[in-house]
């Protein structure tokens, strides 16, 4: 069957395109408090800062090689995730079950939209 040229069936395309608009919120989001707090600059430069930025800065690429190629891009952010989470835990006071959610929940939700992408498309093709 002929689709105009176009890659996968309507679900995967709807995928993709859920994948790639929320992926680019959530890393624009944490790029966005990255900017702000560096230019705020009320807090010194440490180790965790350092960790954190790495993070944000491999997330926001992650998102980049999803829209290029989900399922390098689905797989980069499940690991981006996993990683968030885990600093979150470690660097998190109280509530260490939120800050794992809130900073590593979507980039997974994310990573297995765009894997999900990647898996209707070849179902379909």
């Amino acid at each position: 069957m002929d689709n105009g040229g176009k890659t996968g069936g309507r679900p995967s395309r709807w995928l993709r395109r859920l994948a790639r608009g929320a992926g680019s919120l959530v890393a624009g989001f944490w790029l966005f408090i990255a900017v702000l707090g560096a230019v705020k600059g009320t807090e010194p430069w440490t180790v965790e800062t350092s960790i954190l930025m790495g993070l944000i800065i491999a997330s926001a690429g992650s998102v980049a090689v999803g829209w290029w190629r989900e399922g390098v891009g689905g797989a980069l952010l499940i690991a981006v995730a996993v990683a968030h989470s885990t600093f979150a835990y470690f660097a998190a006071g109280h509530n260490k079950g939120l800050a794992m959610a809130v900073s590593g929940g979507p980039f997974l939700v994310v990573g297995l939209l765009f894997l999900a992408s990647r898996w209707e498309r070849r179902r379909d093709g």
